[in-house]
């Protein structure tokens, strides 16, 4: 039998599934059978039930997942690629409530959205006691639509089940709708799982095989065990090739890493197995080891390149293209981040309706601090009719990417919003993912790399299966670094007003002595000159929120000083005496990662023309490789 969880803690099991399903890859439907273990953890006896049912999202046109994505997707799904859940018997301690399930729209009130439905129980449930629930039901996967679905007969099974929503302390559930942007939420437990589909398909899922597959004429069952997760997926193909590495660190649980990968890119299989290693070694250090045996990485086939960037507990998807040069760490970037995803997502369970950044953003502040321990700098590249095109010598610091994604959108709208909130989906990434990331790198620049670091270790440890709350993470940051955070996540992420400082004006002039009458009666003095320069600079604050910051003065005989603002005030002034003035520059050292306008943090007394002629012999030179390759492609 798969052995139980290695590491600290333990989640407390509130929802176990014994799952049986049948796979027709003909018609893409899985029939199945579920037996639900579920235990009232709240302080009110329940009365009833509230279950997830997300392939209903892509039923029809006027679902709030179709509503709010698109023309684009609809025609993905159209026509033949609809898919649904139907509940067809539905059974709570041995009696039959069928009839009694009724769907829900609590957050838009769409009647025509089927994501989530309601049960009324035979008789309440105690706080404490325990329930048994039975459920038979038929999945008809989509044509491959956000991380689920089919593609000829590569099947990728994520959402397909009906799934127990999150019951609150105070006994009330918390249930959203699946909506475009959203993910999920769900209570530990143990899954075992039997999936019955031809013998043909290659099959990978989360959790641990148990024996063999099951060979019953053409047709195999294949049995998977995982305890203490939330969630279970599993992915089917008759081409994937299988690759296997057992990942061995000192002080680190072993895990043994299996890859599906399709024909064309087993070439990369040593690429994907260092950046897992390199990831389950840099997380399980930074924010407590992987506690699961496995871990299954799959690569969907071109056509279902929807189904991949997900991460589902110890089984996660990516995907790259046959031509990535390794100095573009693509692969590897997507790779880290869905495997970062089992620390943020699989260990901590966040509600990812309502507080989406807690795992996505954390994940993609965390990732970038894998790659640039294990990689370095990124090398920037394009791609020109398909093929990549790497510019050598041209480096991008991490996070560069979320620095490009936020400040697209920087005003649209707070990251605290839900998920189902934000205005679009390039709104909900600007935030979720980009602004959380760049306000943690920023953070860890205030409070220096060793003070973050075991701030998030102790988040990470401190709610590892608890379900934390933003409440929870600010709490416990502001505990470790030993100082209230609170005002600076309420302006980073609470708001959606903006950081900029800029340099108003400089000037530095001759010093001189006063002139005029010095003293009554006196001749008036005609000013003369003294040693030395007299300089002024003006800083602006330009955005809402309020941080401290650096200014630098650079003067002609080499020498600068810096001095620090508390940025509250609209502006300040520098007065100085001393060498004449070059330049005065805000935050040098570029720690404010949020300035959504770095163009006007420096000014200089007098223009630099060499600058701008430097740059125009470097764009002159790229644009004439550029047309050699243009021409050479013709």
């Amino acid at each position: 039998m798969p052995r139980t969880l290695r590491g600290p803690g333990e989640p407390e099991r509130v929802a176990s599934y014994t799952l049986r399903a049948q796979l027709d890859p003909d018609t893409h439907r899985i029939e199945g059978r579920q037996t639900v273990r579920w235990r009232n953890t709240s302080r009110r006896p329940v009365s009833e039930l509230c279950f997830h049912l997300y392939l209903n999202a892509f039923a029809h046109s006027g679902t709030s997942w179709l509503r709010r994505e698109g023309a684009e997707e609809i025609a993905r799904l159209a026509p033949g690629g609809w898919g649904w859940t139907e509940v067809r018997r539905l059974e709570v301690a041995g009696r039959e409530v069928t009839d009694g399930l009724r769907y829900a729209a609590p957050d838009d009130g769409n009647p025509d959205d089927r994501t989530l439905a309601r049960v009324a129980l035979p008789q309440p449930v105690a706080p404490g006691d325990e329930v048994v629930i039975g459920a038979e039901f038929v999945s008809q996967l989509p044509r491959v639509v956000a991380r689920t679905g089919f593609d000829g007969d590569f099947h990728l099974a994520a959402q397909w089940f009906p799934k127990l929503g999150v019951l609150a302390r105070d006994g009330t559930w918390n249930c959203h709708q699946f909506h475009y942007a959203s993910e999920f939420f769900a209570d530990y437990g143990d899954y075992d799982v039997a999936i019955t589909l031809p013998r043909r398909f290659v099959v990978g899922a989360t959790g641990e095989r148990v024996g063999e597959p099951v060979v019953d004429g053409r047709l195999a069952t294949h049995r998977y065990v995982q305890h203490g997760v939330h969630d279970f997926a599993w992915t089917a193909w008759p081409e994937f090739v299988e690759r296997r590495r057992v990942f061995r660190r000192p002080g680190l649980p072993e895990v043994e890493i299996t890859l599906l990968l399709r024909p064309e890119t087993v070439g990369f299989a040593e690429r994907y197995f260092t950046a897992l290693e390199h990831g389950l070694e840099l997380f399980g250090t930074w924010y407590g080891p992987y506690p699961y045996s496995t871990l299954t990485m799959v690569d969907p086939p071109w056509g279902a390149r929807q189904a991949g960037g997900m991460e589902y507990p110890t089984f996660i998807t990516t995907g790259t293209r046959v031509l990535s040069p390794r100095a573009t760490q693509d692969p590897e970037s997507v790779t880290v981040h869905e495997l970062g995803h089992q620390w943020f997502y699989g260990l901590l369970a966040s509600d990812e309706a309502q507080e989406s950044w807690l795992d996505e953003g954390l994940t993609t502040y965390a990732t970038a601090r894998v790659l640039a321990a294990a990689y370095g700098p990124e090398t920037w590249a394009f791609r020109a009719w398909g093929a990549p095109v790497v510019l050598p010598g041209v480096t991008l610091e991490h996070p560069h990417d979320v620095r490009a994604g936020y400040f697209r959108r920087p005003t649209t709208d707070p990251v605290t919003r839900t998920t189902w909130g934000y205005l679009d989906k390039a709104s909900y990434r600007a935030g979720t993912y980009s602004k959380t990331a760049l306000a943690l790198a920023q953070l860890e620049r205030l409070l220096g790399a060793e003070v973050m670091e075991r701030a998030m270790r102790a988040y990470a440890t401190a709610w590892r299966f608890r379900q934390p709350t933003h409440h929870d993470f600010v709490r416990t940051l502001s505990q470790a670094a030993g100082e209230d955070l609170g005002d600076y996540f309420r302006q980073t992420l609470g708001s959606a007003e903006v950081l900029d400082y800029g340099v108003e004006r400089v000037s530095t002039q001759r010093r001189r002595s006063p002139r005029g009458v010095l003293e009554p009666g006196a001749e008036p003095a005609p000013g003369e000159a003294l040693p030395g320069w007299q300089s002024e600079v003006v800083v602006r604050r330009l955005g809402a929120v309020q941080l401290p910051v650096l200014v630098e003065l650079v003067f002609a005989d080499g020498q600068s000083t810096r001095v620090r603002w508390d940025g509250r005030d609209r502006w300040v002034r520098f007065r100085v005496r001393g060498p004449r003035l070059l330049w005065a520059e805000v935050d040098p050292d570029e720690t404010l990662l949020l300035d959504v306008d770095r163009l006007n943090n420096s000014r200089r007394v007098e223009p630099e023309r060499r600058a701008s002629r430097r740059w125009a012999q470097r764009a002159r030179f790229w644009i004439q490789n550029l047309l050699e390759v243009a021409a050479a492609l013709a």
